[in-house]
């Protein structure tokens, strides 16, 4: 089962990323500095340390893989410290599912990664169906520490690019070179996705809406968008 989930991973997570490079011009592809000996190179790279990058990477430790997990936050799932915005999640913990089958019990748990580990389950964390989103951070940050996964935090990763010998190469904010034989992109959506209709600049993103509900009394409220983030939106304001 974990093997299949393993190559499930690697075939969603795996990105090859091409583009322009700033350092093109300095960077030589021969450069032994950058060669596969040096401290800089990891076989395989992940970029984000939220759910995907961290599942990946317990899966990639457990193999004896040669990896390192970049994360531009100073901790895991930094992005969950805003995200959702009324900070309860819609993803269930369903903690009672009448059944003694741990393998039945663990296709209901929506929160929870793969792990030997099972104190590592959010149905330890809370008995709420609907948990806060503050304790997906701590079980996220629980989870790489426990499990000694190997995360560098605070480096904001860029210019990826792929070099004429195959290896993928990037920059972190310092102007620190790393390469890799692998890239795994695991940050999940970064930017708002803005609806292309007139009066579109006129719109309060989600990113940017208040939660203080006396500001929404006595309005006409039209929410564009019936995702996730509308039906959350909606639920805090009725």
């Amino acid at each position: 089962m974990l093997s299949n989930l393993f190559s499930l991973l690697l075939f969603c997570l795996c990105l090859s990323v091409y583009g322009n490079n700033k350092h093109d011009g300095s960077i030589k592809h021969d450069d032994p500095m950058l060669n596969t000996e040096t401290p800089n190179y990891k076989e395989y790279c992940v970029i984000g340390a939220g759910p995907g990058g961290l599942q990946i990477a317990y899966f990639l430790e457990n193999a004896g893989r040669d990896y390192r997990v970049f994360e531009k936050g100073y901790k895991a799932g930094t992005f969950y410290l805003k995200y959702p915005i009324h900070r309860k999640l819609i993803s269930i913990n369903k903690r009672n599912t009448d059944r003694s089958n741990k393998e039945f019990n663990f296709r209901h748990d929506w929160n929870s990664l793969v792990s030997h580990d099972e104190s590592l389950q959010m149905t330890k964390y809370s008995n709420d169906f609907f948990p806060p989103a503050d304790v997906l951070v701590q079980y996220l940050n629980d989870y790489a520490t426990k499990l000694n996964l190997k995360v560098q935090y605070n480096s904001t990763m860029h210019d990826i690019l792929k070099r004429k010998d195959g290896l993928f190469q990037m920059w972190d904010q310092h102007n620190n070179a790393y390469t890799c034989k692998y890239m795994i992109v695991a940050t999940g959506i970064a930017k708002p996705n803005i609806p292309a209709i007139p009066g579109s600049e006129l719109l309060v993103g989600y990113e940017d809406l208040s939660i203080d509900l006396p500001k929404f009394r006595n309005q006409s409220i039209l929410i564009v968008g019936r995702g996730n983030a509308g039906h959350e939106t909606a639920q805090h304001i009725y």
